[in-house]
């Protein structure tokens, strides 16, 4: 499913990510776990191709990212913790133009039903620039629930989240290991790093390391 090979990255001359290499396979979930400033988010944006790496490989479901088309990256998505949308839409509007240019449009009846079911129908013609954190984590569940993705790169997905939030975030986060999707996220919770991670991998000093 994907392949990372001697990955290394710096900022103004200082490594942060050192030679990284593993595999995630076909229905797998890895948690990537370290300290602040390890290298976690920099490394999905490099995997996501929001972020251009030093050197290395990364292969896709065995297509290179760094010289394929655009469209290798099709059944990948990649949720930071920013939603990576435009403030100035709605909700709707976000996820309908999100969804055309995955070359996967959506009836609006279906956005508006996800919206509901994530408690966001109210505020779903709302500019997203008034969403509190919470709401834009949920927006972007949303996303992920209508998005048609094979592998997901996920930060901090439970970051911002009340209870509802959290359960709603746990339900989908265990459909989509039952149904065997393949999934790589960040997270800085021990227990639900044991909970979602069939492997977990540690960030430190720039290496990965493994359990």
């Amino acid at each position: 499913m994907l392949s990372v090979s001697h990955l290394s990255k710096s900022f103004n001359y200082r490594p942060v990510l050192k030679d990284i290499t593993f595999n995630l396979n076909a229905s797998e979930t890895i948690v990537i776990m370290g300290k602040n400033g390890a290298g976690k988010s920099t490394l999905l944006r490099i995997l996501a191709r929001i972020m251009a790496c030093d050197s290395g490989e990364v292969l896709f479901q065995n297509i290179d990212m760094f010289k394929g088309v655009p469209n290798a990256r099709k059944k990948l998505l990649y949720l930071g913790h920013a939603p990576a949308m435009y403030t100035a839409l709605s909700a709707v509007e976000n996820l309908e133009l999100a969804m055309d240019l995955r070359e996967s449009s959506v009836d609006q009846s279906i956005i508006r039903d996800h919206l509901d079911k994530f408690g966001l129908l109210d505020q779903a013609d709302d500019p997203i620039s008034i969403y509190s954190q919470g709401m834009l984590q949920r927006l972007k569940l949303t996303y992920a629930e209508l998005a048609d993705w094979d592998l997901l790169l996920i930060d901090e997905p439970f970051s911002g989240l009340d209870q509802d939030g959290i359960l709603q975030m746990d339900d989908a986060l265990t459909r989509w290991k039952l149904g065997f999707k393949s999934m790589c996220m960040v997270l800085h919770n021990r227990e639900r790093a044991e909970q979602y991670g069939d492997r977990i991998l540690h960030l430190d000093d720039g290496l990965i390391l493994e359990e």
